[in-house]
């Protein structure tokens, strides 16, 4: 079993990242293979809704998001973790979030998904 752990964070070594960590341990604990990957310092830029993807299943953005498809393609398993920020996830989270649209209706079916999500206050 593949569980792919994505770090929404802009920060590095915080919170987030700190507690996916933790969870992936854990899985790997449980015999898992395990994938760390973190949006920190990626250049991954918002959906532009041209709707072309919905034909070709493929993004025309090219950016540091056509790698993650692949991931969460191949991983049995997601877990996300993200900080809010006004009572949401960050918008680094949300972005991701929306160019997985281009993966179509299916793309992500019959995955395992967690989240963890950190809040102060």
């Amino acid at each position: 079993m593949k569980i792919l752990g994505i770090c929404c964070s802009p920060r590095r070594h915080g919170n987030s990242e700190m507690l996916l960590e933790e969870a992936l341990a854990s899985a790997k604990e449980a015999g898992a293979e395990v994938e760390f990957i973190t949006l920190s310092g990626k250049d991954i830029r918002f959906c532009d809704g041209c709707d072309a993807c919905q034909k070709t299943h493929k993004c025309h953005i090219h950016d540091d998001m056509q790698p993650l498809y692949a991931r969460m393609q191949e991983a049995d398993g997601i877990i996300f973790s993200a900080p809010v920020y006004m009572w949401s996830v960050c918008a680094q989270a949300k972005t991701m979030m929306d160019r997985t649209y281009a993966l179509g209706h299916g793309g992500l079916r019959n995955k395992v998904g967690g989240a963890i999500l950190v809040a102060g206050r």
